[in-house]
């Protein structure tokens, strides 16, 4: 996290009391149109973060672990194939 000076908190403080915002909706707001002034999207971070269906999940894991194993090669077998160690 970056280091705020002294004036700058105080700031971010006064604006913050009288906007009934917390300091860090205020500064977040203030880099976002920072942001926007130099060309930044700021839409990718301010979207909302999807919540995970985790009963999705677990039927995709399902899904997956039903299927045949179609490698038969050992585990230590495809690391080392992958890491491009031989025997």
């Amino acid at each position: 996290m970056a280091t705020l000076s002294p004036e700058t908190e105080r700031l971010a403080r006064l604006v913050a009391e009288r906007s009934g915002k917390t300091t860090e909706q205020v500064l977040k707001e203030a880099v976002e149109a920072q942001a926007r002034v130099a060309g930044v999207s700021v839409a990718e971070a301010a979207r909302a973060r999807k919540t995970i269906d985790m009963e999705r999940v677990r039927q995709i894991v399902r899904r997956v672990a039903s299927k045949p194993l179609l490698d038969k090669r050992t585990p230590k077998e495809i690391r080392d194939e992958a890491w491009g160690r031989s025997g």
